[in-house]
């Protein structure tokens, strides 16, 4: 038998997704387990996060890194999802190898597998849920992560900072070891990383805020150019900066502000005097957290120091956290514009998977609350696609069919995995699911307590549609990709040229 005949290329390639997908299919589920990942320094990752392990993951294969790129894409674009949709492909490429020992062709698993994708797409929209509520999103994306323990105060927060930003691109995030996540709050207003030049215990509540979008501090000269100047000259020359300097001090001063805020460096001198007339300063200032001190306090921010210069009254606190000082600063007179969500947790590896799992949890929730439609989760969806399209797959007829039940088998390893992480019968679990979708009941998932099935609806389970389509628009892609590469050859690498 020939290689081409044979597949050889194909089934290597599929081998090695199949070592890659086995790495993250346990931690799929409510009892999905969690990977401890070590780098050669010794640095420790513990999380169940699909995308972070693939990412973390060492892996050399290109069919590999092929599906690491699928993880990458289902983040970006769903925040969630990524170990389902890395499933879905190595269980899409498995099928295909039982395919090939039936004699199937690629091209046309292929053409059977993109069928079957559109089929999806047309069916998807049919399983709208219309009664949901947002924390429930939050709930069921968290579940199985270490935010689980605190998983209504998570919800709760998820919601309010959504609400409070419009969207989670705009969620600003402030992580610091040594507290408890129960303390985790959400601040109306900005967190500033940096603290005022010179320490002093107290600061006034209550301050005239102004902001400066210059540094001031003097000029570097151009030591390449050499004038000559007779002594009065040169000490004209020389003070020009300092007093250019104090004049914008002065205009600081006269404008009533009790805070400055800089975008770049300032002076010592001008430090001392503004300080000397009760005006303490901020400096090094990040462009984007000026512009979100502008928003916040409906303050213009000014391009220099100059006359007729009005400050805005704004709180700004000082609070410490870890040993570090930030500064907290919101409105006081109109609606808060800015929020800011403050995380804590015991260490900061544990604070690092909580981010992870509020990323996940803002981002459905940001989804559905700009528009997204709500499926029923814990795989229900997956595999009431998978019914309803075992019912049209005679349509299609001939060995593409073949594929296409292929991919149907596909979809009910989503909940199948589900089942068996939590210690259950997979098959059973499959087969009773699809019973009750066959008896038009599309919400029942794997009943990961208790064995058997249970009502997705009534325990509020639910997870954003676009997130189903990601995965399985991504997955059969990627698959597809993969069987359509029927020889791995190396590249001569680039070479100095003649």
């Amino acid at each position: 038998m020939s290689e081409n005949k044979n597949h050889s290329a194909q089934r290597m390639n599929i081998e090695a997704v199949k070592r890659i997908v086995g790495t993250v299919k346990t931690t799929l589920g409510p009892m999905g387990m969690d990977k401890m990942m070590v780098d050669g320094a010794g640095n420790v990752i513990v999380t169940n996060d699909g995308a972070t392990i693939l990412r973390e993951l060492d892996s050399a294969h290109p069919a590999a890194k092929m599906i690491v790129e699928v993880s990458k894409m289902q983040e970006a674009n769903c925040y969630d999802g990524t170990t389902s949709s890395v499933v879905l492909a190595g269980q899409l490429l498995a099928n295909a190898e039982n395919l090939f020992d039936k004699g199937l062709h690629p091209n046309v698993i292929n053409k059977g597998y993109t069928h079957a994708m559109n089929m999806v797409l047309e069916i998807l929209p049919t399983l709208e849920s219309g009664e949901y509520d947002l924390k429930d999103l939050a709930r069921t994306a968290i579940t199985g992560k270490s935010l689980e323990a605190s998983e209504d105060k998570v919800a709760g927060l998820c919601v309010e900072t959504i609400k409070a930003v419009g969207d989670v691109s705009d969620v600003k995030v402030l992580a610091a070891p040594g507290g408890s996540l129960t303390e985790s709050y959400l601040f109306d207003g900005v967190v500033v990383n940096k603290d005022i030049v010179t320490q002093t215990k107290d600061l006034p509540e209550s301050m005239n805020v102004l902001l400066i979008n210059t540094g001031l501090e003097e000029q570097a000269q151009n030591s390449s150019v050499q004038v000559q100047v007779d002594a009065a000259s040169y000490s004209t020359v020389k003070n020009a900066d300092r007093e250019h300097l104090l004049a914008s001090a002065k205009h600081i001063v006269a404008s009533d502000a009790n805070i400055v805020f800089v975008r770049d460096g300032v002076d010592d001198t001008v430090v001392s005097y503004l300080l000397k007339n009760g005006v303490f300063v901020c400096r090094r200032i990040p462009p984007s957290t000026m512009k979100r001190l502008s928003n916040e306090l409906n303050l213009e921010v000014h391009q220099v120091a100059e006359e007729g210069m009005e400050a805005v009254v704004g709180n700004v606190n000082r609070r410490r956290y870890n040993d570090v000082d930030y500064l907290f600063v919101n409105n006081v007179v109109d609606e808060h514009k800015e929020a800011t969500l403050i995380l804590f947790g015991a260490t900061q590896s544990t604070l690092d998977e909580v981010q992870r799992g509020f990323d996940d949890a803002l981002g459905v929730v940001s989804l559905v609350s700009n528009g997204d439609k709500v499926c029923v989760g814990g795989g229900a969806s997956y595999l009431a696609l998978s019914v309803m399209m075992r019912s049209r797959a005679a349509e299609v007829g001939g060995r593409a069919q073949m594929a296409i039940e292929a991919f149907c088998d596909a979809l009910e390893s989503i909940p199948g995995t589900i089942a068996e992480n939590a210690g259950h019968d997979a098959l059973d679990t499959v087969l009773a699911m699809r019973h009750k979708v066959v008896d038009g009941d599309i919400c029942y998932g794997p009943d990961t307590e208790n064995g058997g099935i249970c009502n997705m609806n009534e325990l509020s389970i639910f997870e954003p549609m676009s997130l189903i389509r990601s995965a399985v628009t991504s997955a059969t892609e990627v698959a597809t990709a993969i069987l359509r590469i029927d020889d791995v050859i190396g590249r001569r690498g680039d070479g100095p040229s003649a």
